[in-house]
């Protein structure tokens, strides 16, 4: 069997849908599968080859499968005479319209909606990403499958007591904090963790690791007007290699996103074993397991009181941390290699019959 991915994101992009693409990729690599990479080298040129004329290629190297890793297909993709597998991350763009300009808008609309079309299975990340699918495509659930991404072995490596304060003096780091990762937007509601600081002992601060967008100076403004700007962290360009320290060194990790496709940032802190408070109302139950916390996404005051108990409770933190450990094995580089090569060889058996 000779599978293709589209390597456009894991060639370009540097952060979670170019992880995601990466690590699909290695693990089925891993497996001894034969993997052929697909993407256009040149900006225009490039695009237009990929959405246009890249089915073209596909047929000449011979692919068995081909994976779309970024909710999109080429168009034309049935003509190559592959079986086409497309990866739905999620459907943000429809249920929350108005964080997207028209344009950007419109054609993931139009990417996405001919990728579930014509694709013979489609890979949800998550159970809610499935059930958005079939909920805004109409997409019969048979041919959706749900298979978590994996996270980076880095997060599950507990580093040496001199490696972390290492990243700590690099970051100016206080002593006791509450994390939360993920790009500083308005959708990722980390405002509600900042008007959670003034209920908090003063020792504890927030940091906040992720690219800003504007939204980022109404963070900021909020911790202005609370006085507890001198409590609030903001980190960007943080490399990989640095946020297992982070992690690790945190006191609790929070997010209350209104809306995640998946929300690997919950499965790196349980990983790297710091317990997890995380939002109700989308897909951050699976990516954060039956023992961490969850609430509503602007209950500030429910979250002051939770990280109270847990400041206070050294041993519910190791248990909470202990029961993430050991859930957030299923988020492996085998299992997801297993998963997908299981996958393409039943759309492969199934052709057949």
């Amino acid at each position: 069997m000779r599978v293709g991915f589209d390597a456009k994101k894991a060639m370009r992009n540097h952060t979670g849908i170019g992880n995601y693409s990466r690590r699909c990729i290695r693990a089925v690599e891993e497996t001894g599968v034969q993997v052929r990479y697909f993407y256009g080298r040149l900006p225009v040129l490039g695009e237009l080859w990929r959405n246009f004329l890249q089915w073209w290629s596909v047929r000449r190297a011979g692919v068995d499968v081909y994976h779309g890793l970024s909710n999109e297909l080429p168009f034309g993709i049935r003509w190559s005479g592959a079986k086409s597998v497309v990866t739905i991350h999620d459907l943000i763009f429809l249920r929350f319209p108005k964080t997207y300009g028209w344009f950007q808008r419109r054609i993931l609309e139009l990417k996405t909606r001919y990728a579930c079309r014509v694709a013979d299975r489609i890979v949800a990340v998550s159970e809610m990403t499935r059930q958005d699918i079939i909920r805004y495509y109409g997409i019969d659930p048979s041919r959706i499958e749900v298979i978590y991404q994996s996270i980076d072995e880095c997060f599950l490596r507990p580093l040496t007591d001199e490696q972390i304060e290492a990243v700590r003096r690099r970051y100016d780091l206080p002593s006791r904090y509450v994390l939360c990762v993920g790009t500083i937007q308005m959708r990722k509601n980390q405002h509600t963790l900042v008007r959670s600081l003034p209920l908090l002992p003063a020792d504890v601060h927030l940091v906040l690791v992720g690219k800003p967008e504007p939204y980022a100076q109404i963070v900021q403004q909020m911790a202005d007007e609370l006085g507890v700007a001198s409590r609030v962290h903001l980190l960007k360009n943080v490399p990989t290699t640095d946020l297992p320290a982070i992690y690790q060194s945190a006191t609790v990790f929070v997010c209350l996103s209104r809306f995640e496709g998946f929300g690997i940032p919950l499965a790196e802190a349980l990983a790297s074993g710091t317990p997890v408070i995380g939002a109700t109302g989308s897909c951050l139950e699976e990516a954060g397991g039956p023992d961490s916390i969850y609430l509503a996404p602007d209950d500030y005051k429910g979250l002051a009181s939770v990280l109270r108990q847990l400041l206070d409770d050294p041993q519910r933190r190791e248990l909470m941390s202990s029961r993430g450990r050991t859930y957030v094995q299923r988020f492996s580089d085998r299992q997801l290699g297993e998963h997908l090569l299981d996958l393409y060889h039943r759309i492969l058996t199934t052709s057949l019959s």
